[in-house]
């Protein structure tokens, strides 16, 4: 299981690396479909992430270890929506910060016996690569003022 989720995981990071690749090459009327795109990619990955939580809580338990993991599963699939619905920078900032609070989270998960220690390592590492694109996503988006992009699209 763990060699599989690796690579999973590992898999799930190529679309956020590789919108960060490609952002400053393509032209500047490809950039808000990009933008738009990563966004809603990122929404969905934290919905997902939510939703393990969910998964793992359920599986793991225990009658004396009360957790949050069903609550912690629906708030942030509604934060996933909420940001998809918010104007930019708000929204990837959103994003940003709902990451590294379910990571967060998690982390009192593995405290309790219901995550174990090696998805914890693994996760750490991916939030990690996936917080540096949102930044540099944003960096990005700032450096060229923005001007270039239709509102709608961030």
């Amino acid at each position: 299981m763990k060699k599989t989720a690796l690579i999973y995981g590992a898999m799930g990071l190529i679309p956020f690396v590789a919108f960060g690749i490609l952002l400053p090459i393509w032209p500047i009327d490809w950039q808000s479909a990009l933008v738009h795109t990563f966004l809603s990619y990122s929404a969905v990955i934290l919905a997902f992430l939510s939703g393990a939580v969910w998964g793992m809580t359920i599986s793991g338990a225990k009658p004396d270890k009360p957790t949050n993991g069903l609550t912690v599963g629906i708030v942030f699939s509604l934060v996933a929506v909420g940001a998809l619905l918010m104007p930019y920078p708000y929204s990837l900032y959103l994003l940003i910060a709902s990451f590294v609070i379910l990571f967060a989270l998690e982390v009192g998960l593995m405290f309790k016996g219901i995550y174990p220690f090696w998805y914890t390592l693994m996760r750490a590492a991916l939030t990690a690569i996936v917080v540096v694109c949102h930044i540099f996503l944003l960096y990005w988006l700032e450096g060229i003022g923005l001007s270039g992009l239709p509102s709608q699209a961030i």
